[in-house]
């Protein structure tokens, strides 16, 4: 069944400065994303840790290369090469709800312990990693959601020394088995925000 999001014939995401090779499309994204990724840690995006809230940030994040930036996607996806769907676009929206509600209703982890913020900061991945909301960026948008919601919890999520590969099989087996993989490489790197200064 053709894609709608891409060219007729490839892979390749239609995209507003019309590249057509798969590679430089790549990279475009990498220096978007991280100059943007940068760019929301000293100014983030106003909101409540809610849907439009995710939304306005992927929005802020691939608006530049994307034309459907923080739109519900319409096509099915699945998790790269496991074979582990999404949620159904149908579903999306009535499942978004009961994501941000369970993060609502873990009072958007304040007041938990180290270990208690990495066990549910795990857990809300893999649900956000199941919702998988848009047709492409749900990572980089996700993760700076996450980072904005950590630093609104008083943690800071140190990503440079998190294995990237790992993290992603992780959150797979977040989506169909355990957040606990998930846990235990992020654990090491979540610490409090006033030890910043110490390091």
């Amino acid at each position: 069944m053709p894609d709608k999001y891409t060219y007729p014939g490839t892979e390749i995401l239609i995209n507003i400065p019309g590249i057509l090779d798969q590679h430089q499309l790549d990279l475009a994204e990498q220096d978007l994303a991280g100059i943007v990724m940068a760019q929301l840690r000293e100014y983030p995006i106003a909101g409540v840790f809610d849907f439009p809230h995710l939304q306005a940030i992927h929005r802020r994040l691939m608006g530049r290369l994307y034309s459907w930036a923080g739109e519900i996607r319409t096509t099915d996806t699945q998790a790269m090469g496991t074979g582990v769907a999404h949620c159904r676009p149908e579903f999306i929206e009535a499942f978004a709800g009961e994501v941000f509600a369970g993060i609502a209703a873990d009072n958007f982890l304040l007041h938990l312990d180290h270990h208690e913020f990495a066990a549910r900061l795990a857990h809300h991945w893999g649900e956000l990693t199941s919702l998988h909301p848009f047709r492409d960026g749900n990572t980089r948008s996700q993760s700076a959601f996450l980072d904005q919601l950590a630093t609104a919890a008083g943690w800071e999520i140190h990503w440079s020394k998190l294995d990237l590969d790992a993290v992603k099989e992780a959150r797979v087996i977040a989506i169909s088995r355990s957040a606990e993989p998930l846990c235990q490489l992020l654990s090491p790197a979540i610490t409090a925000r006033h030890r910043r200064n110490q390091e």
